[in-house]
């Protein structure tokens, strides 16, 4: 599999990371929608209740994490699909989180160039 087929793999998985962390904050907030976190009272760096996920809200989107650059996803609740700046991000807390095989993706993690042009191919 080459560095592009690798990308494209895990575009499905930010997708489902995004729904689950919207319905993570729904349900640990009881907001009506996911959106709701950018209220002024929801507003900075949280842990989520009775998780060991943290939040932290910035303009138009949230970042869900365990610690810093590992686990969970950071999204503008504007945009459907990831860019390449946001992917980039979810690779590396995937990576990190270790929710991708090591040995298949080492190479990618360890050449930013690299990555980068796998993710600008994989979202053409």
């Amino acid at each position: 599999m080459d560095n592009f087929e690798k990308i494209r793999k895990i575009i499905p998985l930010w997708f489902a990371q995004r729904k689950w962390a919207e319905e993570l904050l729904v349900q640990s907030f009881q907001l009506e929608k996911a959106e709701d976190i950018l209220q002024s009272k929801y507003r900075g760096a949280k842990p989520i209740p009775g998780t060991n996920w943290m939040y932290r809200t910035h303009g138009i989107g949230v970042d869900i994490y365990r610690t810093a650059d590992v686990g969970g996803i950071d999204f503008d609740f504007d945009k459907v699909a990831p860019d390449e700046w946001r992917l980039r991000i979810f690779f590396e807390k995937q990576y990190n989180e270790g929710n991708l095989p090591l040995a298949d993706y080492r190479e990618l993690c360890e050449d930013e160039g690299l990555l980068q042009c796998a993710i600008e191919q994989a979202l053409k």
